[in-house]
């Protein structure tokens, strides 16, 4: 969009009152003592008193211009503008007049010379319209000029000598036009490259603005993305949860059913069964009704925790007490497959855990490792203070020397999509979700649960609880 040239003229205008202003206290000093010095060499040294005269108008009028502007130096500018330009012409004046009063004498050519002289500088210091400025040149000349040839009447020789200040007059007038405007010209360039500098920056502020809304619009898509991944993987976890949990109450929860039914059926049926027979037949329906709620303690245990609802209190318990415990209720369990199981843990070691959550931890991996471990083998339970990465924990400790895992089984251990369970060495049947529910719980508390196996030499599951500061 091209700039109004009114505006520009009006910029420019502004900009020469500015430069005036700045610059017009040392200009006027230094015309002053200029003055004042040629003044006193005319009046004492020279000791011509009418050449000192002329230049009291010039004196005085920078003199009260001077006193103005230190007053005020911001405002009155027309006022000083006004009085400067007269002053333009008392310097010419003053020239003129010594031309005159040293017409006929020797000392012509030097006020001559004196004349061109503040001609230019005239010249280079007029920063005034055209108009005024050939105001300013031309009222002097027409005055002087007039004056000179009905009184003064000069010689050929002094004709000769005065004739140069009209062409240097003339001179000095284009030269301050064409400086004038080439001032000009240089404000406009100055003044459109000032605007579209500023309107580079502004572009270029709008363009860091849109950039940035652009980088928050990408984090927030990142963001988004990010959230819609976790929530596809939260949906994975959860189908794979429900896939699960209808996996065991299909197969794991309906073959005990159906066992009991199937024998309390025979029972029914077969009246001329044996006192011995109809034992076994209860025998297996205990087992099958035990396995069962086992199996549905921990699938309700599961599904809470997997729903967050289950209540979490840590509390600072004595490992020895907890395992004694578990150990007791496992006893016969460990009996029927003449199992030594040996719980080496200090009566004064404690951990920091939610009781209810520690107790089912303990009781499946010992069951587990019941379940995997031949007839007459040996389970030891012990436990220790360890730190890892400077951060301390309990870790209690269940080894069997049963059949072991391989680690591709170790690896899958945790798998929610898959069963890892196989039989145990008595055919014992199992879910896996008794270590899964191990595992959930662990992660509740912030711990670590390791496993460590080798094929036919048994395994080591580690419960590593963290150490509250109290």
């Amino acid at each position: 969009m091209t700039e109004d040239p009114v505006n520009i003229k009006k910029g420019f205008e502004a900009y020469l009152k500015a430069v005036f202003l700045k610059n017009l206290t040392s200009i006027l000093v230094t015309g002053f003592i200029i003055l004042a010095y040629y003044m006193y060499a005319d009046w004492f040294v020279r000791e011509n008193l009418k050449a000192a005269s002329m230049r009291i108008l010039p004196l005085t009028l920078i003199l009260v211009i001077l006193i103005i502007h230190l007053i005020n130096k911001k405002n009155r500018y027309k006022l000083k503008s006004v009085l400067y330009q007269i002053n333009y012409v008392a310097l010419q004046f003053m020239m003129f007049g010594k031309i005159l009063i040293h017409l006929h004498q020797d000392a012509l050519a030097p006020s001559v010379t004196g004349t061109i002289l503040i001609i230019f500088v005239i010249s280079l210091d007029n920063k005034l319209n055209t108009r005024t400025t050939s105001f300013i040149y031309a009222l002097p000349v027409i005055l002087f000029t007039s004056v000179l040839f009905v009184f003064g009447k000069p010689s050929s020789k002094e004709f000769f000598t005065l004739v140069d200040i009209y062409p240097i007059l003339i001179l000095g007038f284009i030269i301050n036009r064409i400086q004038y405007n080439l001032r000009f010209r240089l404000f406009k360039s100055n003044h459109l490259l000032k605007q579209e500098q500023e309107k580079t920056q502004s572009l270029y502020n709008e363009t860091l603005k849109i950039n940035k809304e652009l980088d928050e619009k990408a984090r927030e898509a990142l963001r988004n993305k990010e959230e819609i991944q976790k929530k596809n993987e939260d949906l994975n976890k959860s189908n794979a949860t429900k896939d699960r949990f209808l996996g065991i109450i299909a197969h794991d929860l309906k073959n005990p059913i159906s066992v009991v039914w199937g024998i309390s059926d025979a029972l029914i049926t077969h009246d001329e069964l044996g006192e011995e027979e109809r034992k076994s037949f209860l025998i297996s329906i205990n087992n099958s009704i035990k396995h069962t709620y086992k199996l549905l303690e921990n699938l309700l245990s599961w599904a809470r925790a997997q729903n967050k609802t289950i209540q979490y209190t840590p509390l600072k318990h004595n490992a020895f007490t907890i395992v004694k415990k578990e150990l007791d209720i496992l006893k016969a369990q460990a009996d029927n497959k003449s199992i030594q199981i040996s719980c080496n843990i200090s009566s004064d070691l404690h951990l920091y855990a939610d009781l209810q959550m520690v107790q089912t931890i303990i009781r499946n991996l010992i069951t587990n490792a019941i379940k995997y471990t031949f007839i007459n083998g040996q389970i030891e339970i012990k436990a220790r203070q360890v730190t890892i990465e400077n951060k301390d924990y309990t870790e209690v400790a269940i080894v069997d020397n049963g059949v072991g895992m391989t680690k591709e089984q170790i690896d899958n251990l945790f798998a929610i999509k898959k069963n890892s369970s196989i039989k145990g060495t008595n055919d014992e049947e199992g879910s896996g979700l008794g270590l899964l529910l191990c595992k959930e719980f662990i992660d509740i508390h912030e711990g670590i649960l390791r496993v460590e196996s080798t094929p036919n030499r048994g395994s080591c599951f580690k419960c590593l609880f963290p150490v509250m500061k109290v």
